[in-house]
């Protein structure tokens, strides 16, 4: 798994790492942290960057990530140095002193120009599985110099996204999901949320006016064992498609509200950008939108 965290250099961002760094602790995840400048930033004669207030905020939240582990369980320690006896060519052990790079990858990366568009195509690049960015919900799920970034990285982002908007502590993740097109992947990243916060689930299956038909119902069982497997006790609803909006209004105020939104699921066609958006500035606590 690859996590791309979208950081810039209000307090809401260092949510946004904290709970980058309890994804990463659970699923053992590749990390890259993002920082955005509008403008480009200039080198030094010696090539090296001339030193502003955005590289130091960088390099403190890769000091805040690392803090989120305990020492001897992180695998993104960058030296692992000791003795150790190693076999040589003829049958001979040797003892020699060695350093071995991390596990995983921990990078920190800043680029510049238009912020949306360099966070999209950083996760284009290395291929991200999940974005993860904070907002400031005071201001409807804003980002400062740009208020509209955390929607538009949402709406055109190609992989999951997750929107850290709240400081409150998760108590509900409310999963509603196409359960014709669900896969193995959306089910551990709902699985991955429920553990990190120790969460209740409720899963949200949706009906068009006629009940389940045979093989939804038979989906929606498969689910349910799958959680079961994982002594994950979900709670079970059905919501008819034309109920949803104001459903999903309801829950926002205390639940992590995680929709399933690939090209294929239902969900894409009922609910449009313009309601995700409304979805996001209005939600007290944090969306994730999978894919």
């Amino acid at each position: 798994m690859r996590i791309l965290c979208a950081a810039d250099e209000n307090s809401y961002s260092e949510f946004a790492i904290k709970e980058t760094a309890r994804l990463a602790a659970n699923t053992w995840a590749n990390v890259t942290i993002l920082g955005t400048s509008p403008e480009p930033i200039p080198a030094t004669k010696g090539g090296g960057a001339r030193r502003t207030s955005v590289f130091k905020v960088l390099h403190n939240y890769r000091e805040l990530f690392l803090t989120q582990f305990q020492e001897f369980a992180s695998p993104y320690d960058t030296k692992r140095c000791g003795y150790e006896f190693i076999r040589l060519a003829n049958g001979t052990w040797e003892e020699l002193y060695l350093c071995r790079s991390s596990m995983k990858d921990l990078r920190v990366r800043l680029r510049t120009g238009n912020l949306a568009k360099a966070i999209l195509a950083e996760a284009g690049e290395e291929e991200s599985d999940l974005i993860v960015l904070g907002c400031d919900q005071e201001r409807g799920c804003s980002w400062k110099g740009d208020a509209a970034l955390p929607k538009k990285v949402v709406n055109s982002a190609h992989c999951s996204a997750l929107l850290v908007t709240a400081r409150k502590k998760i108590r509900e993740i409310l999963c509603c999901l196409d359960q014709e097109n669900v896969s193995q992947e959306t089910l551990e990243m709902v699985n991955q949320m429920v553990t990190i916060h120790k969460a209740k689930l409720k899963i949200v299956g949706l009906s068009k006016g006629k009940g389940l038909e045979p093989d939804v119902d038979k989906s929606m069982q498969l689910i349910l064992d799958y959680y079961l497997a994982r002594e994950i006790t979900p709670h079970l609803s059905i919501v008819d498609t034309s109920q949803l909006e104001s459903f999903l209004a309801q829950e926002t105020e205390h639940s992590l509200i995680s929709l399933v939104m690939g090209k294929r699921s239902l969900l894409s066609k009922i609910l449009s950008k313009k309601k995700v958006d409304k979805l996001v500035e209005k939600s007290r606590s944090s969306v994730l939108i999978l894919r």
